[in-house]
């Protein structure tokens, strides 16, 4: 169990937690520690050398004969140990066990020190939180301006150990209970941070399952989290939006293509039922053509949508004089019109020039005049006009027809959206995808298309079109010209 907590990240977290604590407790007892020494030992150094001072005092100006007699004196009220050593080090008095014997080579380090440089020296026998520490001092007595001696004073710290053990005792024990406590808030704290992830994995699962209509819910108030919950809320929004129009997109395409199959499939049926002539065959095969190119189109257009939706749409960018290729467009399509009594109006102004693939435009405005062709009334008109507004060209397609419920309108340029079959004067023509393929074309080059209809009051379809300015583009190659020259 002990394994698995750690395993997880909530565990790890409240581990790093507690790890961290714990290094700040003890670095912040080490620093107490040492502060708390250094102002021990001044102190007692500065009784120490108080102490010292004194007796070295009362020593310089008696004879050395009377040395003992002092000494003895000064250890009958002095708790401490006191050792006298002689220049040529001879021991000349000692009041308990010997501070050298006791303190190694720091005593006799600093006592090397009080007989070199004449001045005093500290040392200490162990740690300050040893029970048996003695803090000496080694002082030097001087006679006649050379040192004859050093004093050394040592001074227990036994008591000031009970206060430090006890201080010790009770930071232990409220850095443990800090630790624990420490410990449980750090992994509740990360259990409640985590837990929207929790719900992030379910629902993950779930829509990784296939149940793409699923949402995540959490209301975290951690701005990572809320964002992520965003964020991944809009990509199974989008995933659901693309799994659906894919699923539609294939069952459209199915039904598209399987009426004229069907029909091919009857018509060859028929005709294999009993021998019929040459001219009957050939009649019967007329037929089947047009039906093969009626699937032949459906399967181009959805290359065609196919190679838009993953952004390979080949686009020839040239500067396309737009004024001629609508007239032309408006040319090509006067006799079918005229067929069907319905009149064309055109209004095109003059230079009007843009920079795109010429064929892919004209494939626009075509799917757009034979739309508006398909709902147009007889004696009716169609109009076609097309006119520079500020950095871009407006050209506008409008019919007379029975127009469009404004429901209706949001899904025109969806792939295999049909109307209301009422409005179109041939039914069965058409498999919903030029519009889709218009707003393909005009998306690539970076212009947008969109219908105004009221019902009873026609259509009007709109799309726009950045202008290419010549003299900017001139303006632009001389300058890379001067560029290059420079360069």
């Amino acid at each position: 169990m002990r394994s698995n907590m750690f395993r997880t990240f909530r565990g790890r977290l409240a581990l790093m937690y507690v790890s961290l604590e714990l290094g700040i407790l003890l670095f912040a007892g080490l620093l107490l520690y040492t502060a708390l020494s250094n102002r021990v030992y001044n102190e007692v150094d500065e009784e120490l050398t108080n102490q010292a001072t004194s007796l070295a005092s009362s020593l310089e100006d008696t004879s050395s004969y009377f040395w003992s007699a002092h000494m003895s004196n000064f250890a009958d009220h002095y708790a401490g140990a006191i050792q006298l050593i002689s220049a040529n080090g001879l021991e000349l008095f000692r009041s308990d066990r010997s501070l050298i014997d006791r303190g190694g080579n720091d005593i006799s380090r600093a006592l090397g020190i009080s007989f070199r440089s004449g001045r005093p020296a500290f040392a200490s026998t162990e740690s300050l939180l040893n029970k048996a520490n003695v803090r000496v001092i080694a002082f030097p007595i001087y006679r006649d301006n050379r040192i004859i001696a050093s004093l050394l004073l040592g001074h227990s710290t036994s008591d000031i150990r009970s206060v430090f053990n006890l201080m010790y005792l009770i930071g232990g024990i409220l850095g443990a209970i800090s630790i624990l406590i420490s410990a449980g808030a750090g992994y509740y704290m990360a259990k409640r941070a985590l837990d929207p992830i929790q719900e992030i994995t379910r629902i993950a699962r779930a829509v990784a399952a296939g149940d793409l209509s699923r949402r995540l819910t959490s209301r975290a108030q951690e701005k990572e989290i809320g964002l992520l919950v965003r964020v991944l809320n809009k990509m199974f929004a989008d995933l659901e939006t693309s799994f659906m129009a894919q699923k539609r997109f294939t069952a459209d395409a199915s039904h598209e293509l399987r009426l004229p199959l069907t029909i091919l499939k009857g018509e060859i049926e028929v005709a294999l039922r009993h021998p019929r002539s040459e001219g009957e065959y050939q009649q019967i095969l007329r037929q089947q053509l047009g039906t093969i190119d009626r699937i032949q189109r459906i399967v181009n257009d959805l290359l065609t949508l196919a190679r838009a939706d993953a952004g390979q749409l080949e686009l020839v960018q040239t500067p396309v004089d737009l004024s001629l290729l609508l007239q032309e467009v408006g040319q090509q399509h006067l006799i079918l019109f005229d067929s069907q009594h319905v009149a064309l109006e055109m209004d095109i102004e003059d230079d009007l020039e843009i920079m795109g693939d010429a064929t892919q435009i004209e494939r626009t405005m075509m799917n757009l005049l034979s739309n508006a062709f398909k709902h147009a009334p007889e004696h009716s008109a169609i109009y076609l006009s097309a006119t520079a507004v500020k950095e871009s060209v407006i050209i506008c397609v409008r019919d007379e027809g029975p127009g469009i419920a404004e429901e209706q309108q949001g899904a025109l340029f969806d792939r295999f959206f049909r109307a209301d079959d009422a409005r179109c004067r041939k039914d069965g023509e058409g498999a919903g995808l030029g519009l889709a393929i218009c707003k393909r074309i005009v998306d690539a080059h970076e212009g947008d298309i969109w219908v105004q209809s009221k019902q009873g009051e026609g259509s009007s379809f709109f799309v726009r079109l950045p202008l290419h300015r010549a003299e900017t583009a001139h303006q632009q190659r001389v300058s890379d010209v001067m560029d290059a020259a420079k360069a």
